[in-house]
Order: structure tokens, then sequence, then C-alpha cells
């Protein structure tokens, strides 16, 4: 039997070897760069926060667009943060137990009259100065839904909620 012979081009070898080498640092290279553009500045998430935040205080409000009882009496303006079922306390990160981040208004006004009824304010009332007014201030985020009562009268309701938290996000 003739035995072949297999001959190897080592040319060949270290050409491929070069290619090969080229590949995989391209490879690292780009999942370097997804990973510090992933993780490589914070998220700012405050407008999200500010939009869950007022979401849930319309909730407290109002329901299948009626008055829920209770929300015209002095009861619920007192005890705001108890009855929505709010909670302001945040991480105890960059100071923020000391002043708080959070600042929620809301503003009942009789439809027909214009005549504001109820006004509640809860948290940091010092962030409202500030709002929007660059990259490093409070966000701040103002809706207004209308509403019926029992008897059908109806209401303008206006929400302010600002979130601070500028240390973090920004």
């Amino acid at each position: 039997m003739n035995k072949m012979k297999i001959i190897k081009n080592k040319k060949a070898d270290k050409i491929i070897s070069v290619y090969w080498f080229a590949v995989l640092f391209i490879v690292a290279a780009a999942i370097v760069y997804m990973v510090l553009s992933f993780y490589g500045k914070p998220y700012d998430i405050r407008q999200a926060e500010a939009d869950i935040l007022t979401g849930k205080i319309a909730g407290c409000l109002s329901e299948a667009g009626y008055l829920k009882d209770g929300v015209l009496t002095s009861d619920f303006k007192n005890n705001f943060l108890e009855r929505c079922r709010l909670n302001f306390q945040t991480e105890d990160v960059y100071g923020w137990r000391e002043q708080e981040q959070y600042y929620s208004e809301v503003s009942i006004f009789n439809f027909v009259s214009g005549q504001m009824i109820l006004s509640a304010n809860v948290g940091n009332g010092n962030l409202k100065e500030f709002c929007n007014q660059g990259k490093n201030s409070p966000v701040c985020l103002e809706r207004t839904f209308y509403s019926l009562d029992k008897t059908n009268n109806q209401y303008k309701i206006s929400i302010l909620s600002i979130v601070r938290k500028t240390e973090k996000n920004v």
C-alpha cells in the first residue's frame, strides 16, 4: 500500500492564526463596547417615577370617572399620604433622609365656577421652584383630568408630581 503523505502548508496556518486573533479581538471589543454602553451611565427614570406617582394619586381620587367617597373632606387633605397609600421614604443615600425627594400637590376645582374646593400637598415643597430648569433639576409632571361626584357635579382635578433624585439619576 502506498502511503500518502499529507503536506502541511505552514504559511497558511500562520495566516489563519492572524485572522483568528483578529476575529477574537473584534468580538472582545464589541462585548466591551456593549457592556460599557449599557452600564456606563445611569438611566434617568425620574419621569417614569413621576408618571407612576401621578397615576397612583389619580386612582386614589377617582374611579371610573367618579370621585371616591371622602375625597372632598378635610380628613382627606390632612391624611393625603395615608388615604392614597403613598410612601415618600427613600433609601438613605446622598443624604436623602434629611431632604425629601418627592412632592405632590392635588387641586380640585368646581368645573362650572372655577372655584378651588380642595388643595392638598405633601412632601418637599421647596422642589416646586426648581421644576424643569435643566438637566440637574427635579422632574415635574402636571396632569389634569375631569371627574363627577354621585350627584353629577363636575370637577377639574390637577395633580402636580415632582421627583428630585438628581444625584442618582443624572
